[in-house]
C-alpha cells in the first residue's frame, strides 16, 4: 500500500511523524543557510595560510554539512522505507548526516595538507561505514 493518497496527504502515523519533524528540519535548513553564508565569508575574506582561519573553515564546513545532510538522510529514510517499517528517528538521521559530514570534512582537511588520495578516501569511507554497521548491529 502506498504512503501517499490521491490528494498527497500521508495517512496514519507516518504522516503525523513526518509533520512533527518538519519544524526541526526546517530550522536545520535555515541554520544551514546561515552557516554556508559564514563559510562563504571565511573563504572570500580571510587569509587561508593562518591556522585559525583553516580551523574556522573546517568547523563551519562540518556544521554546514551536518545541517544540510541530516534532513536529506531523514527524507531518504522516509522515501525508501515501507510505510510499516518507517520510524521518524531524528537521532539516526543526525548520526548518518554527521558521519557523512565527518567524511567530507576530513577529506577537506587531508586535501589542505595535500595528503588526500583515492586510497585514503576509500579507507576513511570504509572506516565510517564500519562504524555505522556496528552501531546498527548493536541497536538491533
Amino acid at each position: 500500500m502506498s504512503r501517499r493518497t490521491g490528494c498527497g496527504i500521508m495517512p496514519g502515523a507516518v504522516g503525523n511523524a513526518m509533520a512533527g519533524s518538519k519544524r526541526l528540519w526546517s530550522l536545520s535548513l535555515l541554520a544551514s543557510g546561515c552557516v554556508w553564508l559564514g563559510l562563504a565569508y571565511v573563504v572570500w575574506s580571510t587569509d587561508p595560510d593562518l591556522v585559525a582561519n583553516r580551523a574556522t573553515f573546517l568547523m563551519l564546513l562540518f556544521v554546514g554539512l551536518l545541517t544540510l545532510l541530516s534532513p536529506l538522510a531523514h527524507y531518504l529514510h522516509f522515501r525508501f522505507t515501507s510505510a510499516k517499517s518507517y520510524r521518524s528517528d531524528a537521532k539516526r538521521s543526525l548520526r548518518e548526516g554527521g558521519l557523512a559530514a565527518v567524511f567530507f570534512t576530513l577529506c577537506a582537511w587531508l586535501r589542505m595538507g595535500e595528503a588526500l588520495n583515492w586510497i585514503n578516501a576509500l579507507l576513511l569511507l570504509s572506516a565510517l561505514a564500519l562504524v555505522e554497521a556496528f552501531i546498527l548491529l548493536k541497536s538491533s
